[in-house]
């Protein structure tokens, strides 16, 4: 594993160990072995995000793919594989430093794996990917057929992922034009009957899960329409 793998995950380690003791270690109320306590078992934790990272990986060899992530190790013969695929990462606009395309791979249930650190922060996409493919086709044997049952679970996967996503924008969009209703109390006229009703917990309370709901309602109809 090299060390761009492993520097971000330390540094962000690091940084969440230290940000969660100093306000333990300087407050004067909390007992000496609390503190250590504490420590050492972010310590561990520490340790144990870092070994795992440094384990994480994507084998392939004759019999199939070995994924292991932090907390398992995931096996596909190549005959399971139902699809190999690039996908956009959604979590991405959370974190610019986070990759915007990976790759997984669909198990006979429509399950997918995703194939750690392959990805366009860490390798060539298009040619690892390509790679991967060109082996599971040779490898899968003549009898592989592709299974409608399962090609649908998985465009209904991605259609409920992106309608989650879609939602979330959505929701995020509605902060400010529900803002600015709230605040309509305050600088306008507004029928007693509505005063009631404007209030932060009811607008943000009923208008943030609304616009969320709405937007992936919209989105998981447009893609059925579009699949």
């Amino acid at each position: 594993m090299g060390a761009g793998r492993t520097v971000p995950v330390i540094v962000a380690v690091v940084l969440a160990t230290v940000g969660g003791l100093f306000p333990v270690w300087v407050d004067e109320e909390i007992p000496g072995w609390v503190k250590w306590l504490l420590t050492l078992a972010l310590a561990a934790l520490f340790a144990w995000l870092v070994t795992q990272s440094v384990r994480a990986a994507t084998v392939a060899d004759a019999s199939g793919l070995h994924v292991r992530g932090l907390m398992r190790t995931r096996r596909l013969t190549w005959s399971e594989i139902q699809d190999i695929r690039v996908e956009a990462n959604h979590g991405a606009a959370m974190n610019r430093n986070a990759p915007r395309l990976v790759s997984y791979a669909y198990g006979p249930n429509g399950g997918r794996v995703q194939l750690m650190y392959v990805d366009d922060s860490h390798v060539d996409l298009e040619r690892e990917v390509g790679f991967l493919r060109r082996v599971w086709e040779e490898q899968r044997g003549d009898a592989w057929a592709p299974d409608d049952g399962v090609a649908n679970r998985i465009g209904q996967g991605e259609a409920r992922r992106l309608a989650v996503m879609s939602g979330i924008s959505w929701a995020m969009l509605s902060l400010i034009p529900l803002t600015l209703l709230m605040l309509l109390t305050l600088f306008t006229k507004v029928p007693d009957a509505l005063e009631g009703v404007l209030t932060p917990w009811v607008v943000m309370g009923v208008g943030v899960p609304g616009a969320f709901f709405l937007g992936m309602l919209l989105s998981y109809r447009r893609e059925h329409r579009t699949g």
